[in-house]
Parts: C-alpha cells; sequence; structure tokens
C-alpha cells in the first residue's frame, strides 16, 4: 500500500494551489450543496493566501432550486 503523509484536505489544499500557480482566471462552479461548499471554501482560502480575491463563482439558478439553496449561494 502507498501511504501519504498528508490528509485529505492538505492534498485538496495542494491541489487547488497548484491551480491558482498556474491559471490566470480561476472561477469555482457552484450547485450550493455539500461538495461544491467545500471547493469553494478551499479556493476561497487559497485565493485570499494568494492575494487573488475576488474569486469568481458561477452559479446558474435553474429556477426550480429549493429556496434555502438560493438564500444560501446568496
Amino acid at each position: 500500500m502507498i501511504y501519504k503523509e498528508n490528509n485529505v484536505f492538505e492534498e485538496a489544499i495542494e491541489r487547488v494551489q497548484m491551480l491558482f500557480d498556474n491559471h490566470e482566471d480561476i472561477i469555482v462552479c457552484m450547485s450550493g450543496g455539500k461538495d461544491s461548499t467545500v471547493l469553494f471554501n478551499i479556493a476561497l482560502k487559497v485565493a485570499r493566501e494568494k492575494d487573488r480575491l475576488p474569486l469568481k463563482v458561477f452559479w446558474l439558478d435553474q429556477e426550480a432550486e429549493w429556496q434555502h439553496t438560493v438564500d444560501y449561494v446568496d
């Protein structure tokens, strides 16, 4: 078996840092669910550390979303 020294969170941070280091324009696509919210928060953390704010975020309101989701993303 291969074991990494980093945990999942640290690996995710490293991957997002690599994106910021290699790409000029970063846009996070959000659905308002758990996975995209975690990705958004990781990207926001890295953007702050690299002085790359504001962070661009894309969310498409499909007019069939739960109001709570709409409120949360807003």
